[in-house]
């Protein structure tokens, strides 16, 4: 599959503190890729480098085969061909609908730039509201058209920067699927900069964990979860137990660990939560706290669990 888009050795420091050290990554188009990290670890400065907002102190970017910028070559944002959708929208609050999305569209005459107006709208369920105002809108609704707007010009990629951290969390889930769905029907490229590991999974063909300035895993959610490469990753997707077994620190999920009446190992007991469909336990195990999930309402301080040793993945 072809890279649209390539990072190689992407470095930035400010004021003698780096927060980007050799970035080098490659992504496929049509692709839907989440950067994920802590506050700090170098996610939106990553994004804004990839946008042209920030200059990298050293590397080059790739996009379709061309330089966008390297150590001789700087492309200025807006001829970079990179639709960017911001936290809080930046819609022009004096402005409608149609206005908002032809922004910057120049070159089209009225009629061509009403045939793509209503394509988008049609596009993103919003067909008919090009005479409203942001204010007139949902926080939903917003977001669909602060994407279509960057969609306007047609981009190669589409950069987003925590796109739902306005959005109630009542209803994230629903605009979440939304967002996937007009992705997918586009065809686009998308990078997504986020902090919720949940958010991640859901929407992503692949993820970028990032850790003080460093990729510590960039591979698709399965892998993620499954065989993570640390124990912040480990711990960010998901609950996370860690065991030492003959030298090696193992990840235990809830359901790699179960009570097993002959089971190889003595479990104490510390917590139990009551959770409907079943209990969460705490049980310490060979010195170690580990979470368990079973639908046994196990009434004894102590009891017998076996470990699936060949699901788990190996921190080091």
């Amino acid at each position: 599959m072809k890279h649209i888009l390539s990072l190689q050795n992407i470095s930035k420091s400010f004021e003698n503190t780096k927060v980007l050290e050799n970035i080098s990554l490659d992504i496929d188009k049509g692709k839907i890729i989440s950067l994920l990290g802590k506050s700090g670890s170098g996610k939106t400065t990553l994004l804004n480098i990839i946008a042209g907002f920030e200059t990298s102190d050293s590397g080059m970017m790739n996009l379709s085969n061309k330089i966008i910028f390297d150590k001789n070559t700087f492309i200025e944002p807006q001829k970079r061909n990179i639709g960017f959708v911001f936290q809080n929208y930046a819609l022009f609050p004096h402005m409608n609908i149609f206005d908002n999305i032809t922004f910057g569209i120049d070159n089209k005459v009225l009629e061509e730039k009403k045939k793509i107006v209503s394509g988008l709208l049609k596009l993103v369920d919003l067909d008919g509201l090009e005479k409203r105002y942001p204010h007139e809108l949902s926080g939903g609704q917003q977001q669909r058209i602060a994407l279509v707007r960057s969609m306007a010009l047609n981009p190669q990629v589409i950069l987003l920067d925590e796109p739902f951290s306005s959005i109630d969390s009542m209803i994230k889930s629903t605009i979440q699927k939304q967002l996937l769905k007009i992705l997918k029907n586009s065809h686009k490229t998308a990078i997504i900069v986020t902090h919720d590991a949940n958010e991640a999974m859901a929407l992503s063909d692949k993820i970028i964990y990032l850790e003080e300035g460093k990729i510590i895993q960039y591979d698709t959610p399965q892998n993620i979860y499954k065989y993570p490469k640390s124990k912040e990753v480990a711990s960010s997707f998901g609950i996370a137990s860690f065991i030492v077994n003959e030298g090696k620190t193992y990840c235990i999920r809830p359901n790699d660990i179960s009570f097993v009446k002959d089971g190889r190992y003595q479990a104490y007991i510390k917590n139990k939560l009551y959770q409907g469909e079943k209990y969460i336990y705490e049980v310490e195990v060979k010195e170690e706290l580990i979470t368990l999930y079973s639908t046994e309402d196990i009434q004894d301080d102590y009891a017998k669990v076996e470990i699936n040793w060949k699901n788990l993945s190996v921190i080091n």
